[in-house]
């Protein structure tokens, strides 16, 4: 593991493939990088009443809703943690204008992929009148940047993301302007004192004290294999660390462990009632409660370096949109296996350590399941199918297998012998709820479902794929008796419940967690929203299931291709959806070895 920041300043730059950089070391306590990038001409597509733009550069769109979709050129630079950022300037030359024969098409309204409600049925497209009559340029600014503390492979480092907008459009005058080329040009500060790491430790391990005996064998199991690890009880840290909650406490005691033991992943045992999680004021277009997230966890360190509490203005509500300032890049990697008796936490030990010993070198491995259909019942196409289809494009190493609506086959029986197969990896794309998952048809209106009951008949022992639920509600670790009753199908139940006294506030494991908690097969990580999700590839959760099997290539570990996901998302999409970010939880061991090891 690299711990040690060099003295030597390192520039590690996250190249397009485009562009000649150059750095000015004229000021002594000043360096200025400079990168020029060229753009291809912007091709532009009628689509009914309105008109699409590609670029090729391109890396994002603004997708606030009913505001013209227009590309988005990221760049990322990273530098070693305590750097300053003192200027960043985009020029360019040469614009170019173009006329339009129609308006640009706007952003949709972020559509939920939980059970559908008929105002949810239909894209809506429905354009923003103080910005398509105006007269002024949108955006109004060429460029913004973001700044933050987070992980680069092992590394701690500061990101700088620059966001220029090639392209700006007019829309009383019916035209946009391009810039073919432009210069970037940073002016930064470099650290003055190297922040180093101690080397000790690479997993920690937090659990309430019952639950030790039971984690002894996966302690010594990951330290067998040269990942250094080590135990912690929450009960130790309560009695140990400062903070105004038992989450801030716990938080505390990561920020040590980096700094003291060098740890670069955590792993938390038990459910919410068990070890806290934190709750989130963070807000989008879905208002209302708050988020439960363990990002809170894993972002430790704003951009300067210092503790990122998540609540910035000491008003006890953390992670306020707007009101507090929430770094979000993970400075560690974060994982919870959400066990609440002793018995679950031996099942998980047991799948942890016969899938690392036993998964390198099998054929089932190899074997990917794509499970989709018609999420969205007004809209044109397949939409689960489509991401399915992405996604299958970046796993080509995989040998797929289909589980479509369009197909006929989407029925908890080919779900369940499919999985009984094995599989390395299962991505679904469809509407999720907290105890099951289901979509529909490319032409009727029952929705096919595939739901909590049904797991138990899985039987794949140590088989055990990873799954990520692009699909709301499906991790909702919060989940209570009275929330299913609430779902419009049971309202019978709900009655009865009534009637009989009975108490709607019991606890029950979510859908995602019970795949993982089952014994006898099921799977050995799942990903997935724990509130209300929307879909999409630009941003939402089907741009984070897209981020998450492109780091595969790039990972050996599960929680590196978590933290990969999410420092896509936070790069292309912040900060006008930290929501989505927060929401996706990992339910499994961060150090897990993909594939086992050799």
């Amino acid at each position: 593991m690299k711990k040690l920041l060099p003295l030597l300043i390192v520039l590690v730059l996250v190249l397009s493939g485009l562009g000649v950089n150059a750095i000015d070391e004229d000021d002594a306590d000043e360096i200025t990088l400079i990168e020029s990038v060229t753009f291809t001409e912007p091709h532009l597509q009628e689509q009914d009443q309105y008109v699409t733009i590609h670029l090729n550069e391109a890396d994002s769109y603004l997708t606030e809703t009913g505001s013209p979709m227009l590309p988005v050129y990221v760049k990322v630079f990273t530098f070693p943690l305590g750097t300053k950022i003192k200027d960043v300037t985009c020029t360019f030359s040469n614009e170019q204008e173009r006329i339009l024969s129609k308006d640009i098409m706007p952003a949709p309204e972020p559509m939920p992929v939980s059970l559908p409600t008929a105002k949810h049925e239909v894209e809506k497209r429905v354009k923003n009148k103080e910005i398509y009559s105006s007269e002024n340029a949108y955006p109004n600014s060429r460029f913004r940047y973001q700044t933050g503390a987070g992980l680069d492979n092992n590394d701690h480092v500061m990101f700088l993301t620059v966001h220029y907008y090639p392209i700006t459009y007019l829309p009383q005058k019916h035209t946009i302007h391009y810039t073919p080329q432009i210069q970037i040009k940073v002016t930064y500060e470099p650290a003055q004192t190297p922040i180093t790491f101690a080397d000790e430790y690479d997993l920690v391990v937090i659990a309430p004290s019952e639950f030790l005996e039971e984690l002894q064998p996966l302690v010594d199991h990951k330290n067998s294999y040269g990942l250094m690890t080590t135990l912690n009880t929450t009960e130790d840290i309560y009695a140990s660390y400062p903070g105004r909650d038992e989450a801030e406490q716990i938080k505390y005691f990561i920020k040590d462990a980096i700094e003291t033991l060098g740890v670069s992943y955590v792993l938390l045992i038990g459910g919410i009632y068990k070890l806290p999680i934190r709750a989130s004021h963070v807000r989008l277009w879905y208002g209302g409660e708050t988020v439960i997230t363990d990002l809170y966890y894993a972002d430790i360190y704003d951009e300067n370096g210092d503790f990122c509490s998540w609540d910035s203005n000491n008003n006890n509500k953390f992670g306020e949109t707007g009101k507090d300032q929430v770094d979000l890049y993970p400075d560690v990697l974060i994982g919870r296996l959400a066990c609440d008796t002793i018995d679950e936490v031996h099942v998980v030990v047991d799948k942890i350590i016969h899938y690392e010993d036993e998964t390198y070198g099998q054929e089932w491995f190899h074997n990917m399941i794509f499970i989709g259909g018609n999420t969205f019942r007004g809209w044109n196409g397949n939409e689960g199918e489509e991401i399915n289809k992405i996604i299958m494009e970046i796993m080509s190493d995989f040998e797929p297998f289909v589980i479509w609506t369009s197909k006929g086959n989407f029925n908890p029986l080919v779900i369940n012998n499919r999985i009984n197969k094995g599989a390395g990896f299962l991505d679904y794309s469809g509407h999720g709820f907290e105890h099951g998952m289901g979509t529909y048809a490319p032409s009727g209106l029952r929705l096919k479902s595939y739901l909590t009951p049904y797991i138990k008949y899985l039987k794949n022992d140590y088989k055990l794929p990873i799954i990520f639920f692009d699909a709301c509600l499906t991790a909702r670790l919060d989940f209570i008796l009275q929330d299913l009753l609430d779902y419009k199908g049971y309202w019978m139940f709900n009655i009865l419940a009534q009637i009989l006294n009975v108490d709607t506030s019991v606890k029950l494991p979510c859908f995602a967690w019970h795949f993982v908690k089952h014994e006898g097969g099921g799977a050995i990580a799942t990903i997935g929203a724990t509130r209300v999700a929307f879909g999409g590839i630009e941003d939402g959760a089907g741009k984070m299931a897209i981020e998450f099997f492109t780091a595969y290539d790039s990972s050996e570990m599960l929680g590196q291709m978590m933290m990969k996901a999410q420092n896509a998302y936070i790069n292309d999409v912040i900060p006008a959806d930290a929501f989505t970010v927060e929401e996706f939880i990992l339910l499994g061991d961060p150090s897990l070895r993909i594939g086992g090891y050799p």
